[in-house]
C-alpha cells in the first residue's frame, strides 16, 4: 500500500488558472481575447461577452503569491466595486464583478481606442495635459467619497479614439492611497509629454506581457533624480512638466482635487466638464451620466457616456449588468430585457416646438449674443489701450500680485500719515520715528512678561464649502516641535488665494489645540515666504465655517518672521492660523511653507 499524504490539500495555496487567448472563463460567457497586462494578483484580458456579444475587460483578481485564498482577493473586490459610484468618463464603468472561492473577475465596459503604451509611442505633448482631465476627474471624486481609483501601473490606462485617458482595468490594491493617486496622474501625464513611465512598475508586472508592451522606464540624472520632461520630451511646454513633476513629487501637491484644479487652469476655460454634470442619483434613466469634457463634443459625451449611471448604484452583489441594467449604454446593445433593438429607443423625443415661440427664443437669443460681442470687443480695445504700450512677459497673475502688493503698501502708508501728522508737536518724521521705537519697545516688554503656552497637536484646517482638501495635515505638527529645519507646506497653486472667480479657495489654515483655554497675547510665526495671514480664536478643533472664529489679529511675514501683538485677547482652547495670502514661488506658482508657531500668554 502505498504511502499517504498527511499534508492536507487546503495548506497547500492554489496555483491561479492559467489564462490564453481563446479560452472560456465565467461558465464559458466570456472569450479570452487578448492580454493587457497585470500584475502580482491581478491580470488584464480583453474578452468577448458570448451571450450580449459586445466586447468588455476583465481584470482577473487572486490572492497574492503565498496567501490562502481568498486572501487579499477579497479586498480588491470590495473596494473595486465601491467605484461604482464614482460617475466620470476618467474611469470605465464597472457592469459585473463575478466572485469566486479564491478570489473573482471584475468586468468593465471595453474602451475602444489604445493602450497608454501604443499612444505615447509617439507623444503629443500638446495633448497631453487635456487627455488627463476625466482621469482627475474620476481621482478626485473617489478622493472625496473617501474612495481610492488605484492608478498604479501602465497597463490599467487606455486612451480613447478622442484621446481622453481612462482607467479601463480597475483593481484597488490594499498598498495605494490617495496620495499615490496623485502620484499615478503625475505619471501618466509624464507618459504622454516623453514617452516614458517615471515610477516603479508593480511587482510581479513582468509576468505578465501586454500585447502593445509597456512604455520604457523614464531618464534619470546621475543623481538619480527623474529628468525633467522639458529635457526628456520634445516640444513640452514648461507649465505641462511643472503639473506633472509636481504631482509625481507626492508632497508638493496631496490632492487629486489639486490637480484637477491646475489642469483646469492650464487649459482655460473646462465648459461642461465632467465635475458639473455629475449625476445626482444613480438609477436614473436618460443621460445621467458624466459630463463632457474639455474639447468633447455634446454628440460624443452622449454616445460615450449614455447610460453611466443606469442602475450602478452602490451595488455590492455580481451581476451588475444583466440584472441591474447596467448593460444599457453607448457599448451595449441590450435593453432591460437583453433586447438589442431596445437601445434604439433609449432617449425619448422631445415634443416639437410652438414656431411662434421659437421665433421669438431666437430673437431673443440673437439680442444677447449681439450685447455680449460688443461688450467683449469694448473689453478687448481697452485692455489693448491700457497693456499694449510696452511689451510685459510677466504672468498676469504675477502682475495682479504685485499690483495688490502696491496697493497694500499704499494704504498702509495712507493710515499711517494721517497719525504722524496729527500728533501736533511739530517735530514731523521725527516724531514718526520716535513711536516706532516706543512701539517696538512696548512690543519687547509685552514679550517679556508672556510666557509661553503649550500646544498639544497641530493640523491643517479649512471651510467646509471650500475647494480641495486641508493639505498635509501629517506634517503640521512640525510647526510646534522647535526645530526649525521642519515645516509644514501648503500644495502649490496657479492663482493666488482670495475669494474672486480666479481663486481656487479662500485660504488654508493651521488650526493649534492647546493643552486648556488660555489667553494669547503674542503670536510669533517663521516663514519662507511673504505670506499674509489671521490669527483666530475657535470654540472646536473643527469648526464649519471661518465665520464660527473670531477674529484676533493679523500678520504679514517679512525676512521670515512675523509678530502678532493681540490687544484684546480671548480665552480659547483652539487657536487658528488663518493664511489669506500665499508667496510666490514663480510664474504662477503661490505656496507657503511654515516652520514654527509659537505662542505667549
Amino acid at each position: 500500500m502505498g504511502q499517504s499524504n498527511d499534508v492536507p490539500a487546503r495548506d497547500v495555496p492554489p496555483t491561479p488558472p492559467r489564462l490564453a487567448a481563446g479560452g472560456l472563463v465565467a461558465g464559458g460567457r466570456y472569450e479570452l481575447l487578448r492580454q493587457h497586462g497585470g500584475m502580482s494578483g491581478q491580470a488584464f484580458w480583453e474578452a468577448r461577452d458570448r451571450r450580449l456579444d459586445r466586447t468588455v475587460a476583465l481584470t482577473f483578481v487572486d490572492p497574492l503569491p503565498g496567501e490562502q485564498p481568498p486572501g487579499s482577493a477579497t479586498g480588491v473586490l470590495d473596494r473595486t466595486v465601491a467605484l461604482t459610484g464614482v460617475y466620470s468618463d476618467g474611469l470605465a464603468r464597472v457592469l459585473d464583478v463575478i466572485r469566486g472561492r479564491a478570489g473573482g473577475i471584475v468586468v468593465t465596459e471595453w474602451i475602444p481606442g489604445q493602450s497608454l503604451a501604443a499612444a505615447v509611442a509617439a507623444p503629443d505633448p500638446d495633448s497631453a495635459v487635456r487627455a488627463v482631465w476625466g482621469l482627475s476627474d474620476a481621482a478626485t471624486i473617489s478622493e472625496e467619497k473617501g474612495l481610492v481609483l488605484g492608478l498604479d501601473s501602465p497597463d490599467r490606462v487606455r486612451l480613447t479614439e478622442d484621446g481622453r485617458a481612462v482607467l479601463a482595468f480597475p483593481g484597488v490594491r490594499a498598498d495605494v492611497d490617495s496620495r499615490s493617486d496623485v502620484r499615478g496622474l503625475g505619471a501618466v501625464l509624464y507618459a504622454l509629454l516623453t514617452g516614458a513611465w517615471p515610477m516603479d512598475l508593480p511587482e510581479g508586472s513582468d509576468a505578465h506581457g501586454p500585447v502593445d508592451g509597456r512604455p520604457g522606464a523614464a531618464e534619470r540624472d546621475d543623481d538619480d533624480e527623474l529628468v525633467d520632461p522639458t529635457v526628456a520630451g520634445s516640444g513640452v511646454a514648461p507649465d505641462s512638466a511643472v503639473l506633472a513633476m509636481r504631482s509625481l513629487d507626492g508632497t508638493a501637491v496631496s490632492s487629486a482635487d489639486t490637480v484637477r484644479a491646475m489642469v483646469a487652469s492650464e487649459l482655460g476655460s473646462v465648459p461642461g466638464s465632467p465635475s458639473a454634470a455629475r449625476p445626482a442619483a444613480a438609477g436614473v434613466g436618460g443621460t445621467a451620466g458624466s459630463g463632457q469634457a474639455p474639447g468633447q463634443s455634446a454628440g460624443q459625451s452622449a454616445g460615450q457616456s449614455a447610460g453611466r449611471s443606469a442602475g450602478l448604484g452602490s451595488s455590492t452583489g455580481s451581476d451588475l449588468g444583466t440584472t441591474r441594467g447596467a448593460d444599457r449604454g453607448a457599448n451595449s446593445g441590450a435593453g432591460a430585457s437583453g433586447d438589442a433593438s431596445d437601445s434604439e429607443h433609449w432617449f425619448t423625443a422631445a415634443e416639437p416646438t410652438d414656431p411662434d415661440v421659437q421665433k421669438r427664443r431666437w430673437q431673443i437669443m440673437a439680442g444677447v449674443s449681439a450685447a455680449a460681442v460688443v461688450a467683449i470687443v469694448m473689453l478687448a480695445v481697452w485692455m489693448l489701450g491700457a497693456l499694449g504700450g510696452d511689451r510685459n512677459d510677466t504672468p498676469l497673475s504675477a502682475q495682479l500680485d504685485a499690483i495688490e502688493r502696491a496697493a497694500q503698501a499704499s494704504r498702509e502708508s495712507a493710515t499711517a500719515s494721517p497719525q504722524a501728522e496729527g500728533s501736533g508737536d511739530g517735530s514731523g518724521a521725527s516724531g514718526s520715528d520716535n513711536e516706532d521705537d516706543a512701539e517696538k519697545d512696548d512690543a519687547a516688554e509685552k514679550k517679556a512678561d508672556a510666557s509661553p503656552i503649550e500646544v498639544s497637536t497641530v493640523t491643517s484646517w479649512q471651510p467646509a464649502a471650500s475647494n480641495g482638501n486641508a493639505e498635509n495635515s501629517g506634517s503640521a505638527p512640525n510647526v510646534v516641535d522647535g526645530d526649525p529645519s521642519t515645516s509644514w507646506s501648503t500644495d502649490t497653486y496657479r492663482d493666488q488665494f482670495g475669494t474672486g472667480p480666479g481663486a481656487f479657495k479662500p485660504g488654508i489654515g493651521l488650526m493649534l489645540t492647546l493643552d486648556e483655554a488660555v489667553e494669547v497675547r503674542v503670536l510669533e510665526l517663521s516663514a519662507e515666504e511673504d505670506i499674509r495671514f489671521e490669527v483666530r480664536a475657535s470654540e472646536s478643533a473643527n469648526p464649519t465655517s471661518l465665520d464660527d472664529t473670531t477674529r484676533l489679529g493679523s500678520g504679514r511675514v517679512s525676512d521670515g518672521e512675523a509678530t502678532v501683538e493681540i490687544d484684546a485677547p480671548e480665552e480659547a482652547e483652539y487657536i487658528l492660523v488663518w493664511i489669506t495670502r500665499l508667496g510666490t514661488a514663480g510664474p504662477q506658482a503661490y505656496n507657503a511653507t511654515v516652520s514654527e508657531v509659537e505662542l505667549l500668554g
